[in-house]
């Protein structure tokens, strides 16, 4: 008997309202409301119950200024045992009819109610009453000893629930309020499990797994073992009287295969499988899979350098946003298709950051098994806590232990940090050193982490580490060099950072067919208040996101972004999109080289909040922007990246992260006029697992070359540097880097010789194949119900390649085009049978206006 079948989700049958605050308090006077009530999705919010009626709009309404109720009929069987409500956004009444019989005033806590002790059987009318924020946050308490401007309502501090929705200037007005996670009824179970406590730790080559569970059974047990993966275990246990059981037990594996992040190793997992034999039956109960890795973080010297089975990690990826930041849900296909778009990007680790909200099993789970590490905030952001307040204390502290213990097995968490920006914000506001961090970050917390996950590394703060919190080139910091503080591009290695949790935000071009979507006939990307209300910005500054993008623009390609738009629309958004690419690929690359100080870099953000240009390199639908295929090759495993050394030339970074020695070629090309080849070298190369050389480029030419051009000596006898890396043996380039020494504005040309045709391998998979006879430069593939496996790269001349197309399931497949930022004509792809998903046969491209 699998005693999960015990669970039986409460999802349907629900029903909402929303009336004022206070003005309804029992379930029974609800039927005096003249509100209107909506079919409701349970787990959701009120927002997603809005939205499913037609009735969402951004802004439209302030979710926190209504009491909402849900309410659903329940005809509850006798063997009726326990409710669990994993997740209630925020302050709620639960009631059984009219009889209240719960409170919580903590979203992130989960709850359970015995039916039988409150004699609760039958039928029934499940009510929540969740109470208008506003309401709450009226109350009088003690003020803060210094303010935030991420939120405009101080009093927020006191209140556990999540800053999404409620933080001006970047994320929309969508307060998550309703039953966000699962609401579940547990049945009579003659075995049931009331408290697991499960660690996993490696030790040297073997792994331990260590299980402490108190199981009730009305049945005297007869004998308990445990499966880890093949190899089973037989566990100890003692009554403790009242059909309850103590069941101990200490695992050793022999030669254990390691849990390692995808881009170093297999993310090995082993599945945990208890089966507990008493008199009359067995029982088996599935506790999820783990993994034996060991995490350690060498901080001499101000560094933060994270190790991984004693093996230094370069930490690269974004911070998580929710898939639906409306309803919050992610538990089905799209949750799975954003976790494998980072991997496939090369992302070996996500930070759940401290303003959203702790992440479902599901995610964890599988983070666990794609091999992507976790930085894990507390929900805790930027303000003043009162963790000196006892009710406000117990409530953090359940809270904690609660998602800590859930989160047990789990190998990809590897850092749990105590809050955003706490340190940072009071440490920016003139405060003492001894206000930047309370008891409970420097304490508290470290100590829950040290009982319930001592495999992981706990942080106080992001940032810190400095001998100011938010110091550059010590601990972790949150760098905005590049970015939001209009640096220079060197700033990137002038700043000298171990570790960046938070960095390049950048307002994220989106392709044309969001923005289509978005907006209506007369609105167009730019001053137009419908595109800036899009447009993420710091509370209270006299600029946005899109003046910084603009700024490097101009650098880059040198233009004049407003004059672009006004008289170009379609080449400055363009310009756009490659722009915050090209910027943060090059500041990836510079933290990556070979030399580097930086030990990680963890982009803002993952994903749109919201339709438009958001910090995210996945726009809100969830199709990657240019950016993310830009972070995709400077994050690849294995790869090749330049960096501009001045008067030293340039330096060819080859990166072997992986697990095996890489045995190939490197080869260096130097072109002018975007076609003549004027210089050319290629030499083997050699990097073992998990290392990283640097080839100066001199090495592979016959002679001096200005590579860099940064002796001047008259005109500039190249304009791109290209470094291809091959395998051995093989003339297919698996990696390549471009590099403008005179810039990346090329010459406009009227035909570069570019071609593009699709056809189907024998696998049924779509293979885009592209030509050119002239440099293409930030190639754009445009096939709508098609998305390629790579997209806005640089070709070179006479150069070819193919690219992966997957189809969108429940999208259909139309022409579309090619287009290279460098050339005035685009290429059409036509597509046949697309209503069937398929390309029936080779189509030749030809060159449209």
């Amino acid at each position: 008997m699998d005693i999960k079948n015990q669970l039986i989700p409460l999802s349907a049958d629900w029903q909402v309202m929303q009336v004022h605050g206070g003005s309804y308090t029992l379930p029974s006077t609800l039927h005096e409301a003249k509100s209107a009530i909506f079919t409701a999705q349970v787990p959701g919010t009120i927002a997603g119950a809005l939205r499913a009626a037609a009735q969402f709009e951004y802004g439209k309404d302030n979710l926190d200024a209504l009491d909402v109720w849900y309410f659903c009929e329940l005809d509850l069987p006798e063997n009726a045992a326990y409710l669990h409500f994993d997740g209630l956004a925020t302050h709620v009444e639960v009631y059984w009819n009219d009889r209240a019989i719960l409170h919580s005033d903590n979203m992130f806590v989960a709850h359970s109610i015995d039916l039988t002790a409150q004699a609760i059987n039958g039928k029934g009318r499940l009510s929540l009453r969740f109470l208008a924020l506003h309401t709450l946050l009226e109350q009088r308490r003690p003020r803060p000893r210094w303010k935030t401007r991420l939120v405009e309502q101080q009093q927020l501090r006191w209140i556990r629930t999540s800053l999404l929705g409620r933080m001006p200037g970047w994320s929309p007005s969508v307060a998550p309020v309703g039953p966000y996670r699962p609401i579940m009824l547990e049945l009579k179970s003659p075995v049931r499990i009331i408290s697991k406590d499960i660690t996993s730790r490696l030790d040297g080559a073997d792994g331990r797994l260590e299980i402490e569970l108190t199981v009730q059974s009305v049945q005297a047990l007869t004998a308990i073992t445990i499966k880890v993966g093949e190899q089973e275990f037989d566990l100890n246990w003692q009554s403790l009287g009242d059909q309850q059981y103590r069941i101990l037990g200490l695992c050793h594996l022999p030669d254990v295969k390691k849990w390692w992040p995808h881009t170093h190793g297999d993310a090995a997992l082993y599945t945990l499988e208890l089966h507990i034999a008493c008199a009359d039956c067995d029982h088996i109960v599935d506790l999820g899979r783990t993994g034996f890795r060991q995490i350690k973080v060498d901080l001499r010297d101000g560094d933060f350098n994270l190790h991984v089975n004693d093996v230094p990690v370069f930490c690269r990826g974004a911070c998580w946003t929710p898939v639906d930041v409306i309803s919050l849900q992610n538990e089905g296909n799209d949750l799975h298709q954003m976790l494998t778009l980072a991997r496939d990007a090369g992302m070996n680790m996500l930070r759940v950051v401290g303003t959203m909200v702790y992440e479902t099993d599901k995610f964890y789970a599988l983070c666990d098994e794609l091999g992507i590490l976790i930085w894990q905030d507390c929900m805790f952001a930027n303000m003043d806590y009162p963790v000196t307040d006892a009710a406000f204390a117990a409530s953090i502290k359940i809270e904690v232990q609660q998602f800590l213990q859930r989160t047990q097995v789990s190998p990809c968490i590897a850092v749990v940090c105590g809050n955003s920006e706490v340190e940072q914000q009071a440490a920016m506001l003139g405060q003492s050193a001894e206000l930047w961090r309370n008891i409970f970050f420097a304490q508290a917390l470290p100590e829950l982490c040290q009982q319930y996950r001592p495999d992981v590394q706990y942080w106080p703060s992001s940032p810190s580490g400095g001998v100011m919190p938010f110091q550059l080139d010590s601990g972790v910091a949150h760098y905005f060099g590049v970015g939001a503080y209009l640096r220079p591009l060197d700033d990137a290695r002038r700043s000298a950072l171990r570790f960046t949790s938070e960095c390049l935000g950048f307002s994220n071009m989106p392709d044309d067919d969001l923005i289509d979507s978005m907006l209506k006939n007369g609105e167009t990307p730019g001053p137009h208040p419908a595109w800036k209300q899009c447009i993420p910005r710091d509370n209270g500054t006299g600029w946005d996101f899109e003046d910084v993008r603009d700024h490097y623009m101009a650098e880059l390609y040198k233009v004049n972004p407003a004059s672009l738009r006004y008289a170009d629309r379609e080449r400055y958004l363009s310009l756009a999109r490659t722009t915050t690419g090209e910027v943060m690929a090059s500041t990836m690359a510079e933290w990556r080289r070979a030399g580097s100080s930086c030990h990680g870099a963890l982009i803002w953000f993952w994903r749109d909040l919201r339709p438009g240009a958001g910090w995210g390199i996945i726009d809100a639908n969830g199709k990657p922007k240019a950016a993310y295929y830009y972070l995709k090759r400077a994050m690849a495993v294995l790869t090749v990246l330049i960096t501009d050394e001045g008067l030293n030339g340039l330096a060819l970074h080859v990166i072997n992260d992986g697990p095996e020695e890489f045995k190939g070629e490197l080869e260096l090309n130097l072109y002018r006029h975007a076609e003549t080849r004027v210089a050319h070298g290629r030499i083997a190369v050699q990097v073992a697992a998990h290392a990283a050389i640097k080839v100066q480029d001199y090495a592979l030419l016959p002679h001096f070359i200005d590579t860099s051009y940064a002796y001047r000596f008259g005109p500039a006898g190249h304009d791109v540097v290209e470094a291809a890396l091959y395998q051995q043996g093989h003339e297919r380039a698996i990696a390549a880097d471009f590099h403008f020494p005179q810039g990346h504005q090329l010459v406009m040309h009227a035909d570069l010789g570019l071609q593009a045709h699709c056809s189907v391998d024998a696998d049924g998979k779509h293979i885009l194949h592209l030509s050119t006879q002239k440099l293409a430069q930030a190639v754009s593939i445009q096939i709508p119900g098609l998305l390629p496996e790579d997209n806005y790269f640089h070709m070179a001349p006479g150069s070819s390649r193919q690219v992966p197309l997957t189809v969108l399931p429940g999208t259909a497949i139309k022409p579309g085009h090619v287009q290279a930022q460098n050339g005035l004509a685009s290429v059409r792809v036509a597509i046949v049978n697309s209503t069937a998903n398929s390309i029936a046969n080779d189509i030749a491209s030809k060159t449209v206006t």
